[in-house]
């Protein structure tokens, strides 16, 4: 977590702002101690004394704190963008990172770890009532780079959401935008002989693999000047269902 309430103050700080003078500190959400730690990345972040006190402590990884700590001070820097926070409370929902950027209220959701597709499409849901866009965020990896690609099951329901886009973190505001093509799998062609003596032929085609996808890089986009807001109307196919969501999307998909 990068929010904490300092004691000494009564008010919340930042951990990218703070040092260990002046602790204690806890968390804003279940009163608990936090410590500050510094991670291999050297992005400060807070962590429970006690982990398994808080229910909103989710065990985040460093490279998810430094990733919304890299788009927090980067989206604090540009002049289209105000009132930036991590980890602001919205009722039932606390974004990675929340701002105004060109006037439209956005949370940005960074997945690293899995999520199950309930809580992905409550956290949506919640974000439309509120009139919030989201963009769902993933971490790019060079698996991408592969001919062939496994997505887990809320990165097909992502594609799905964000009409066949999906949005990879690169650094700062950057991220890589990629569809998935059906991945076809070869089934080669050969001959043999049956116990009879008959020749027999088989193989010779393609057919569709279940697993795999074929990852199909798009441009690289910036989220101040390249994303748009976008009503998302209700929509069910390939055993998935998105809600009617307000999603924060490339200003290129529907050109």
């Amino acid at each position: 977590m990068l929010r904490a309430k300092c004691k000494q103050t009564g008010e919340i700080v930042e951990a990218y702002f703070s040092d260990k003078s002046q602790a204690p500190f806890y968390c804003p959400d279940c009163g608990d101690l936090v410590l500050l730690k510094s991670g291999r990345t050297k992005v400060n972040y807070f962590a429970h004394a006690n982990p398994l006190a808080c229910k909103f402590n989710s065990g985040e990884s460093e490279d998810h704190e430094f990733c919304k700590m890299q788009i927090f001070e980067a989206l604090k820097k540009h002049p289209s963008v105000s009132n930036v926070a991590v980890e602001r409370p919205l009722g039932t929902n606390r974004p990675d990172v929340s701002a105004y950027i060109n006037g439209v209220p956005v949370a940005i959701e960074i997945q690293i770890s899995s999520l199950s597709l309930e809580t992905i499409m409550h956290r949506t849901i919640e974000y439309a009532r509120k009139g919030i866009y989201v963009l769902w965020l993933l971490q790019w990896t060079s698996e991408l780079n592969s001919p062939r690609y496994t997505p887990q099951l809320w990165e097909k329901w992502i594609h799905a959401a964000y009409f066949g886009q999906v949005y990879y973190w690169l650094e700062g505001l950057l991220v890589a935008s990629y569809h998935f093509d059906p991945h076809l799998k070869s089934v080669p062609r050969k001959t043999w002989y049956s116990a009879s003596g008959k020749k027999m032929t088989g193989g010779g085609y393609s057919h569709r693999s279940k697993r795999y996808r074929t990852p199909i890089p798009g441009k690289t986009l910036n989220i101040v000047a390249d994303f748009v807001p976008k009503e998302r109307f209700w929509w069910e196919g390939n055993g998935l269902k998105v809600p009617d969501a307000k999603l924060f999307i490339s200003g290129d998909i529907h050109k």
